[in-house]
């Protein structure tokens, strides 16, 4: 365990600030929790704010939204950052099934655009959130993200691996905010996967009513994909949303667990068949 320069909490995994080279806990990741010391110009000197922020995650004050926190606006090296997770997303997933394409492409083609609706929607409804709450967030890649999203890929496809990974990078954001901003932040991600899977469900049944073993398909993994992904991005531990929306809301995480794990169940086990 690695202690945080910031508060002193001992974390298993500790952030790097590429700034100042320090290690913090989750809390204090971001240059403006940890009163970064580095070559760090960014959005910490936007905000306008009244109060300070608190080590346990409470804004005592008020702020308001920032100029640079322009709402559904895209930065150059966030645009080239999204392509190229892009890319992974869909081209990783077509190499595996690139046997399959002559056969059957319109099926192939329909199963990498569901996943990469899944990633890209999840990424950009947490981005658009922080953004109308008045903070800055960008896409990143992850060097980290990038290598467990393709070693998932490949371990998925072999059954050796029940999961697949799809993260090879996050919404960063940086600002002023409370717990209620954060939690309504945090949410925003799992919520458009849950809202894509029930959109998968409806066509699903349609699909079963018309006999479409295509549209069936396809909303079968539409619905596993995004019900999967909310799950894993609901776990209330460490970086992930889960435990941001839980410490703000908890019924509002069980509402989205439940949600989400109710699709789950119905997609691998209750779901109906074609005859």
């Amino acid at each position: 365990m690695v202690k945080c320069d910031r508060c002193g909490v001992e974390t298993y995994m500790p952030f790097r600030c590429k700034y100042c080279g320090g290690y913090f806990c989750d809390q204090h990741r971001l240059p403006e929790f940890h009163n970064c010391t580095g070559a760090y110009a960014g959005p910490r000197e936007a905000p306008v704010q009244i109060g300070s922020y608190t080590p346990s995650g409470s804004f005592q004050g008020q702020y308001t939204a920032s100029s640079y926190a322009r709402p559904y606006w895209f930065s150059r090296r966030e645009l080239r950052d999204l392509a190229v997770g892009l890319a992974v997303i869909m081209f990783v997933p077509l190499l595996r099934l690139w046997d399959y394409l002559s056969m059957d492409p319109l099926l192939v083609v329909g199963a990498v655009t569901v996943l990469t609706l899944a990633f890209i929607l999840h990424e950009i409804a947490h981005k658009f959130a922080a953004q109308r709450a008045g903070l800055w967030a960008e896409f990143r890649l992850s060097s980290l993200g990038l290598m467990l999203t393709l070693l998932s890929f490949f371990l998925f496809q072999t059954s050796i691996f029940p999961l697949m990974i799809v993260a090879p990078g996050a919404v960063m954001i940086a600002g002023v905010l409370n717990w209620s901003d954060y939690g309504r932040i945090s949410i925003a991600g799992p919520a458009v996967n849950i809202a894509q899977a029930l959109i998968y469900f409806v066509a699903h049944v349609a699909a079963v009513a018309t006999d479409n073993v295509y549209l069936f398909l396809l909303c079968d993994y539409g619905m596993i994909i995004n019900s999967t992904l909310a799950l894993f991005n609901l776990i209330p531990f460490g970086m992930f949303d889960g435990l941001k929306i839980f410490k703000w809301n908890w019924r509002v995480w069980l509402a989205a667990v439940v949600a989400a794990g109710t699709l789950l169940l119905y997609v691998t086990i209750f779901e109906p068949t074609l005859i």
